[in-house]
């Protein structure tokens, strides 16, 4: 067999894999699918690359079953980051019916090479809170960057920002938002020229649960003033215990959240130097300035916390339980304030005018109970057993006692 025929048979070995590879695809094959329901943070943005890599590897598409009322835009960005520059074919299907594409989701949707929505479904609604103009040019460039990336019209993509806008399924494919109207996987799977096609679910794993909770603003603010708060109680109080150890966890859990999210920075600032305030008024003595001083910098630390553009970060709730935390944190303040003004009382000092009752009679010698114990006491009047003594001094083990005065 001469080389031009070995040539030819192996150029129709490679030919013919490839229709078998096409036809296995027809017959069954796989692709990969995720779910995605509820807001968009770095737990999500977690799971979206991993699996979006999986899909790369396995040379498959992925189809992303979206379903989100918004969410952080660090996280949000990442997300479309990666899927602008995916070696894999990305559907966005926002589907159950009833399902939102808003905000953060209408971003992604519109990074997608495939974008699907199912009946009775809604895309848009990404116009930044508050509204300011910078914020606001920033997020229209990017929302129509996005769209000239993947040849769909940037216009009415600047209406999702600009007007709020939102649209259902008809009015998204009639302006070329979506490549069509979806309400099954298989509907889907024709339109990848894969009818035939497995649809494989991926699970979101342990790290991007966890992950989804650290990085949620509420769980990160109530970390961070949980965190100060144990710190500051155990620096108040001997030893190394549970406050402790509980509030350095809790504080660095909480600094790595707030790396996640996008805070205005001198808010948390302000609520640093409240607590270290209200750290300062326990050792300080006067009228309580240091701890009203900072009790106001926390709440106005608070008021100031929100930044992302669609998260309300301090929610009611999660400002109600905040200022519940800095209540009982002043209350705790107080209590060691109060019992640092004490006076130290040990050994000696601790038994002088301790009430006790004579067990036996006292004269000059007897035996008295004091603080359930029984002493050696000696007495210069003449006491009976029964009598109620009170303890004026201690010499060695013996106690000095007298006769409690009467009332």
């Amino acid at each position: 067999m001469d080389q031009r025929t070995l040539m030819l048979v192996a150029l129709l070995a490679i030919l013919g894999s490839s229709v078998l590879a096409s036809a296995e695809l027809e017959r069954g094959g796989f692709v990969y699918a995720i779910e995605v329901r509820g807001t968009i943070d770095a737990g999500v943005a977690n799971f979206m690359e991993k699996s979006i890599a999986k899909a790369e590897r396995d040379g498959v598409a992925l189809i992303i079953k979206l379903n989100t009322p918004g969410g952080l835009v660090s996280a949000t960005k990442d997300i479309v980051d990666r899927m602008l520059n995916a070696k894999t074919t990305i559907v966005v299907w926002v589907t159950p019916d009833g399902a939102w594409a808003y905000s953060a989701g209408a971003y992604i949707a519109l990074a997608s090479n495939v974008a699907a929505m199912d009946n009775g479904t809604v895309i848009g609604a990404a116009q930044p809170q508050p509204a300011d103009n910078k914020t606001v040019e920033a997020m229209v460039g990017w929302i129509r960057e996005i769209a000239e990336h993947r040849g769909r019209p940037p216009e009415v993509a600047e209406d999702f920002v600009l007007k709020n806008r939102t649209m259902g399924p008809l009015e998204a494919l009639d302006h070329g938002i979506i490549n069509l109207i979806a309400s099954s996987g298989g509907e889907v799977l024709n339109y990848l020229g894969s009818p035939g096609a497995e649809i494989k679910m991926i699970e979101m794993g342990l790290f991007s649960k966890a992950l989804r909770i650290l990085s949620d603003p509420q769980v990160v603010l109530i970390l961070f003033i949980a965190g100060l708060l144990g710190i500051i109680v155990e620096v108040t109080t001997p030893g190394v215990g549970v406050p402790g150890i509980a509030g350095v966890i809790c504080m660095l859990l909480a600094l790595w959240g707030l790396g996640i999210l996008e805070v205005n920075y001198a808010a948390v600032a302000l609520i640093v130097l409240g607590a270290v305030l209200l750290a300062v008024e326990i050792f300080t003595p006067g009228f309580g300035a240091f701890g009203v001083g900072g009790i106001i910098a926390l709440i106005l630390g608070l008021a100031m916390v929100d930044k992302e553009p669609w998260v309300e970060i301090a929610s009611d709730i999660a400002k109600g339980m905040l200022l519940g935390l800095i209540a009982i944190f002043a209350v705790i303040l107080a209590i060691v304030r109060r019992s640092l003004k004490k006076p130290i009382r040990v050994g000696r000092e601790a038994m002088i005018g301790e009430v006790g009752v004579a067990e036996t009679a006292v004269d000059p010698k007897g035996l008295v109970k004091v603080r359930g114990e029984l002493w050696t006491a000696t007495s210069k009047e003449r006491i009976r057993k029964g009598e109620e003594v009170l303890v004026k001094d201690v010499k060695g083990i013996e106690l000095v006692v007298g006769r409690r005065p009467k009332a």
